[in-house]
């Protein structure tokens, strides 16, 4: 007759017992990485959240075709952008992989908006909260930025005074000039930030103006413009 060892159990429990917060804490960490990959899915969905099909012959060479004069496209502007880079303060060096993801989908998914009177004289405020970071790199990184903010709301002013804690800011909108002219743009944060402006109303043609650090550790004081050369912008038209 076959008996329970509980004798042996007993001897061996501390063993049991770290044996099964192991293997919790490795389901937890195969969860955890599932959500941030579903997360990042939204890149590759189209229209609807519907994956799109590749049955058909027919389909994969439309897909070839358009990818093609895609790429083309692509290559254009990519050396529209080498001209511009040599204008720009280390513009080579925050062109990563997450930056041109962030255009391939802004360039499938934009299009031109009416506008709307009531939001004249303000500009959009989108918070990353509960986020650790202190570069612009960084906030890049998260998995929220930039289409999945914790608030949305509008500011009058292009400055902020900060009432949260490990938190990431995006601000953007329309500028219209009083008058035509040479404008420099100027910036300052605590810790790192970037201006960029396009020039038209197409956010695929913003370039990167003045920027305030780029490792995390550089910091500027409220309405300090004077700390680091790359604050201040070269003349606009």
């Amino acid at each position: 007759m076959l008996r329970f060892p509980v004798k042996k159990i007993r001897k061996q429990f501390k063993l049991l017992l770290l044996l099964v917060l192991l293997t919790f804490a490795v389901w937890f960490t195969y969860l955890h990485i599932n959500q941030g990959k579903s997360i990042k899915l939204h890149f590759n969905y189209g229209k609807n959240g519907e994956r799109p099909i590749e049955g058909t012959d027919t389909s994969r060479k439309r897909d070839s075709r358009s990818s093609d004069k895609y790429r083309k496209r692509e290559d254009a502007s990519n050396s529209q952008e080498e001209e511009n880079a040599e204008d720009e303060p280390n513009a080579g060096t925050l062109h990563d992989n997450d930056q041109a993801e962030i255009r391939k989908f802004i360039a499938q998914k934009y299009k031109k908006l009416p506008w709307k009177p009531e939001f004249k004289g303000q500009a959009n405020l989108h918070v990353f909260e509960d986020w650790c970071g202190s570069s612009v790199a960084q906030l890049r990184k998260n998995l929220h930025f930039p289409l999945y903010p914790h608030t949305r709301t509008t500011v009058k002013k292009l400055a902020v005074a900060p009432k949260w804690k490990n938190y990431g800011l995006r601000i953007f909108g329309y500028i219209l000039p009083y008058k035509d002219g040479d404008f420099q743009f100027a910036v300052s944060s605590d810790d790192n930030s970037e201006f960029w402006l396009s020039s038209d109303d197409s956010p695929l043609n913003a370039r990167l103006l003045a920027y305030v650090g780029k490792l995390g550790s550089e910091w500027t004081a409220p309405g300090e413009f004077t700390k680091f050369r790359s604050q201040v912008s070269k003349s606009v038209q």
